[in-house]
């Protein structure tokens, strides 16, 4: 049996403590990334920080590491920027020196419509005026819109003329563009700039390729961190249906490539009336070539998700002619992006990646002496985001407050200075204006127009307002009185008996008016109910004695197997004032005191992963003293943790463990998650575990 005093420790990947969580002199221990903490305190600059003493570095020396490869394009993504998070700069009430965040206005002149916002976003509604324009469908398979556009970008006039056919074609290399020139001077271009898979005979590099896949099954950017550290120097040569030859020293590789005749005759296709109609083999090699009729380009795309140019002709047709092989040696000045694998049946700069990758995968990832500063930016991107809690300095270069300067600058540029102006009318009076661009408050006051001539109403006695008529505006008009004294008894009308001829007086019924309707004293004593109602001798005599228990009965006990005698109950219930207890008291539940409740829970885990194992609200409790035996076999571990919290951060100190096998049967930590603050365990075997736990919550 072995018995540990533990420090505060933490088993989540990456959790820190904050200075409020340590005290001067006190440990905390991070069991799930191996790193131990203190708080240090600055007596000059009376500051308080935390201290990885498990690392190399301390946080300013990484920090100053980090400074040093940061910057624009560094790729790092800060959570913070001046303590305030991306959605601060969205935000456009927080910019200053912009337009009031409050417009309202209407738009005239060739542009019409309405607005309104107080929250910074605004919708505008507007309809243009007609230019003249006939409405209608303009184009077709033979004929060409023309369209006559005023200075702002409307059209005025439409028209159509008659479409000429392709009249030539030509690929720009300087801009990856393939135009078609049509036989009226038109031409039209598409940018071939992304490639679904490529075969080559021959093709020449000048810039990057950039794979978002595999080359030959192979991580190329992985493998060459490893061949960095090996002699350079190497040959490439390709065999099979793509041959050619290529060597480097220096870690850059030019290739040289053919591919095999494919039988098609070498000729230009496509003319200002013709389509060229080809034939592509299993590699994507063009095998044969014809042409066909065309009624003109209707439309020119190219599909970069399958390498294909499509041609419309103004007739509905499409000619979908794939681009998978390059059978002349091709230059790609701009780089590759290449978003899948890359499969090469040769080698690469004169080797064999395949092979050479195999070699790669005995040497130990990450085999190298020291980190540099670009290394360690490289490792902290790789789990840097949001909620890392990083509060940046710097945002591509540039402080907070530069980029909000910026920010207001491009915003007061986008925004006109237009002049508002309010002005009153059915029922209101009051005016005035405003421009976009103002930065003081402008005060503008609406009042209602005195529509009305209603004088004061002052009522007495039973006189009460009885109609008033309003105007459209919701001003009184007229009103009118009545009085209630006309229509209802008075006071004194009621005290002189004005009701006297409606109800019965109290000297009418003291005589007896109604001995008609109801039954009079001396009637129901001479036993008028009689024949209704049991009389008092037939009960005396036990009329009831075969429907009820008679009190004979009930003295002899007879409802004892039914209830609780007041002897029993007294020895088997505790009375609400206080009692004493001389049996053993069962709770299946909590016990709740003045200010705790007493909890007893149990829980089961069959796998290594953290799991929850007991949850309580923390509104309601503020602190808690819980108790934990976990049982994996024979073997037994219990352990205590102190709890408490702050409202969002749960803290949990761990003591007095003690285990029947030496070691712990699982790791503890405590953390809030919307309303509950809940215990978690990860235990140490995939084997059945039990937990008990119980706990002592304390409320306030």
């Amino acid at each position: 049996m072995s018995t540990t005093i533990k420090l505060r420790r933490s088993a989540v990947a990456g959790r820190i403590p904050t200075t409020a969580q340590l005290e001067l002199g006190e440990i905390a221990i991070n069991t799930q990334d191996g790193k131990l903490y203190f708080k240090k305190y600055d007596a000059v600059a009376n500051t308080e920080s935390i201290v990885d003493i498990s690392a190399d570095l301390d946080a300013n020396a990484i920090l100053t590491l980090i400074k040093g490869v940061d910057g624009a394009s560094s790729g790092l993504d800060a959570d913070l920027l001046d303590g305030q998070d991306g959605t601060y700069y969205l935000d456009y009430n927080n910019f200053t020196n912009v337009p009031p965040a409050t417009l309202d206005f209407t738009l005239e002149g060739k542009v019409t419509g309405t607005a309104f916002s107080n929250t910074g976003v605004m919708t505008v509604q507007t309809e243009l005026a007609n230019t003249g324009v006939t409405a209608d469908t303009y184009g077709s398979a033979s004929l060409v819109p023309i369209l006559t556009i005023d200075e702002d970008g409307r059209i005025t006039a439409a028209s159509e003329t008659s479409v000429a056919g392709v009249d030539s074609t030509v690929f720009t290399t300087a801009n990856n563009t393939f135009t078609i020139g049509t036989a009226d001077g038109g031409f039209f271009h598409t940018p071939i700039e992304a490639f679904n898979g490529i075969s080559a005979n021959n093709a020449f590099i000048t810039n990057n390729i950039t794979v978002g896949g595999l080359v030959d099954g192979r991580d190329i950017a992985a493998d060459g961190a490893k061949l960095d550290l090996l002699e350079d120097g190497f040959d490439l040569t390709l065999t099979g249906k793509v041959t050619g030859f290529a060597s480097s020293n220096t870690g850059v590789m030019s290739l040289t490539t053919e591919l095999a005749n494919t039988g098609v005759v070498a000729d230009t296709y496509g003319s200002a009336t013709s389509i060229p109609v080809i034939t592509v083999d299993e590699d994507g090699r063009i095998t044969t070539a014809s042409t066909t009729s065309v009624a003109g380009v209707d439309d020119f795309t190219y599909e970069s998700s399958n390498n294909s140019i499509v041609l419309q002709t103004g007739d509905g047709s499409f000619y979908i002619a794939p681009i998978t092989t390059f059978g002349l040696n091709t230059d790609f000045d701009g780089g590759i992006d290449v978003t899948g694998d890359i499969t090469v049946t040769g080698t690469v700069d004169g080797r064999d990646v395949a092979t050479d990758g195999a070699k790669l995968d005995l040497i130990e990832d990450g085999a190298t002496a020291d980190q540099t500063a670009a290394e360690i930016m490289t490792a902290i991107q790789t789990v840097d985001g949001t909620g890392t809690g990083l509060d940046a300095d710097l945002l591509d270069g540039q402080h907070a407050s530069e980029i909000i300067a910026s920010a207001v600058g491009q915003a007061n540029a986008n925004i006109g200075n237009g002049l508002v102006t309010i002005s009153a009318s059915n029922g209101l009076t009051g005016s005035g204006n405003f421009y976009l661009n103002d930065n003081g408050n402008t005060s503008i006051s609406i009042e209602h127009s005195d529509t009305s001539s209603v004088g004061d109403v002052d009522n007495s006695d039973g006189s009460v307002l009885q109609d008033i008529s309003f105007d459209t505006f919701g001003h009184a008009q007229s009103v009118s009185s009545t009085n209630l004294d006309d229509r209802y008894y008075t006071e004194t009308e009621l005290d002189a008996g004005q009701l006297d001829d409606r109800y019965y007086t109290e000297t009418e019924l003291d005589s007896g008016q109604l001995d008609n309707r109801y039954y009079t004293e001396t009637e129901l004593d001479a036993g008028q109910l009689n024949n209704l109602y049991y009389t008092e001798t037939e009960l005396d005599a036990g009329q009831l004695d075969n429907r009820y228990y008679t009190e004979t009965a009930l003295d002899g006990g007879q409802l004892d197997g039914r209830y609780y005698t007041e002897t029993e109950a007294d020895s088997r219930f505790v009375n609400v004032t206080g009692d004493t207890m001389s049996g053993k008291l069962t709770v299946n539940n909590d016990i709740e005191q003045q200010h705790s409740t007493f909890v007893s829970k149990t829980a089961t885990t069959s796998a290594t992963s953290q799991a929850d194992l007991f949850s309580f609200p923390h509104s309601t409790f503020g602190s808690a003293e819980i108790v934990i035996q976990a049982k994996t076999g024979t073997t037994r571990h219990i352990t205590k943790l102190l709890v408490t919290h702050d409202g969002s951060t749960a803290i949990g100190t761990e003591f007095g463990s003690v285990s029947t096998s030496g070691s712990d049967l699982a790791t503890y930590d405590v953390e809030i998650s919307g309303p509950l603050l809940t215990l978690k365990g990860t235990p140490a075997s995939a084997s059945s575990t039990t937990y008990k736990i119980i706990g002592t919550l304390i409320t306030g």
